[in-house]
Order: structure tokens, then C-alpha cells, then sequence
């Protein structure tokens, strides 16, 4: 008698937990979220411009803010490529459908993966996983985005409108367990990303990344070559190790 006492008060606090959780997500944005899910999901291909501002620890200075000037290509569900320009730096990612290289512009040297998925999802998911290689913009790739924020969202709230880069937005802000985000969301038919900002709250310093978003080409007519590598005169091929290797 008593463990059902038990079983039945544990039933009623999730009950409670689950209507105060669906109490702070707000449905107007998780409206608008859907709406821009919606835009990009039936995309076949996409440009876009990325400039990111993120944190890196340091042993002396503590918090370094850096930058990187990202353009991003891609053509579902085979084909990706990335033009990264940050500090001191420029590399490009293309990936083909059957191999992806990874070109260094200041080395003139590249590598090559041969055993990758054959969709640029998974592809994003090795990258990320394996080497350390995060590509700009992927989370709005997934279809899965918004559901998986509306799962673990401790709080969604529609802030209000704002001005970006002279565009009106949606300025929609949340958090879960481990980080609080906010995203700015373009206010017209196709409720583009223009702006977001993620706070890791579970990590030293509590450091952050900011994405700034512009250009959007959807379903733009990107030529297969745009996805191939030529090899550059007297460029060295080396070996890129998984991140575990390099630890």
C-alpha cells in the first residue's frame, strides 16, 4: 500500500513538472521557430554568409574572444562546401558525396577523408565528433532543431522585435540544463535566421558564441564542380588525426 502511495505521488509530481516545463515554453515562439524549421527543411540547397564571434580559454588572459568569416554552400543531401577565414588563417572544406578534403590556403597542404557518410548530415555529425570540425549554421540543417530544443527547453519565451543589421526580428530567448541561447529571427514570410547566441553555462567562464547570418540563398543553382577538389600546384598531402589522437 505504501509503494503505491509512493508510485502515485512520483506519477502526480511529473505530471506537475510536465505542466510547469510546458508553462515556460512560450507557443509563440516556439511558433516562429517552426515557421523558420519549416522555411529551411524544404530547401534542395543554400548560401550563406557567417560571421562568429566565440570564446577560447586561455592560461593567463583567461576568455579570448576570436572570430571567423564563414560562407557555407551546400546542396541536399551530398554536397557541401566551406569557405572559413579566420585569425591568420583561411581553409576550405568540400565534400563531394564520396570524400571530403580539408584545404589549407596558407600551407597550400590538404587532407582527405575517403570512408564518410553519403549525406552531408552525417557527414556534419563525423566532423564534429571525430575531428573537431564544426560546421556553421548546421544545427538549421537538421529537422529534428526544433523538436529537440522544445524537449529540453527549461524555458522559451518570445522576447519581442528588434532591429538586426537593419532587419526586423523576432528576438525569441531559452535554456536547457547546460546553456542559454537566444535567436533572432528575420520578420517576414520566410522567418530566416539572422542572429544567435549561445551562453555554455556548464563550462569554466561560462564562454560564448555569437552568429551573425546573412546572404541566405535558398534552393540556389550551385554547380557540382563548386563540391570538387583540385589538387593546387605542389600542395602537400598530410594526414588529419581523429581529435582523440591529438589529445
Amino acid at each position: 500500500m505504501r509503494s503505491k502511495k509512493r508510485l502515485g505521488l512520483l506519477g502526480l509530481i511529473l505530471i506537475i513538472s510536465t505542466v510547469v516545463r510546458a508553462q515556460n515554453v512560450d507557443t509563440s515562439a516556439l511558433y516562429i521557430m517552426q515557421r523558420m524549421a519549416g522555411t529551411l527543411k524544404n530547401m534542395t540547397s543554400c548560401a550563406v554568409h557567417v560571421q562568429a564571434f566565440y570564446d577560447t580559454p586561455t592560461d593567463d588572459l583567461g576568455l579570448i574572444k576570436r572570430s571567423k568569416d564563414e560562407t557555407v554552400y551546400a546542396h541536399f543531401p551530398d554536397k557541401l562546401m566551406i569557405d572559413n577565414k579566420e585569425d591568420n588563417e583561411r581553409h576550405a572544406l568540400l565534400y563531394n558525396g564520396k570524400k571530403l578534403v580539408y584545404y589549407s590556403f596558407e600551407n597550400n597542404s590538404y587532407s582527405l577523408i575517403d570512408s564518410v557518410p553519403n549525406n552531408v548530415l552525417e557527414t556534419i555529425q563525423v566532423l564534429s565528433k571525430t575531428y573537431g570540425i564544426e560546421v556553421p549554421a548546421a544545427d538549421y540543417f537538421y529537422p529534428s532543431f526544433v523538436d529537440d530544443i522544445k524537449s529540453t527547453a527549461t524555458a522559451l519565451k518570445l522576447v519581442g522585435t528588434t532591429v538586426v543589421n537593419g532587419e526586423e526580428c523576432f528576438h525569441i530567448a531559452g535554456k536547457d540544463s547546460t546553456m542559454s541561447y537566444q535567436f533572432w529571427i528575420k520578420n517576414d514570410l520566410l522567418f530566416l535566421p539572422v542572429k544567435m547566441v549561445i551562453v555554455y553555462n556548464n563550462r569554466p567562464g561560462t564562454p560564448q558564441y555569437e552568429a551573425i547570418y546573412s546572404g541566405w540563398n535558398l534552393n540556389a543553382d550551385l554547380p557540382a564542380s563548386a563540391f570538387e577538389f583540385t589538387v593546387p600546384p605542389n600542395a602537400q598531402k598530410i594526414a588529419i588525426k581523429p581529435t582523440s589522437a591529438q589529445q
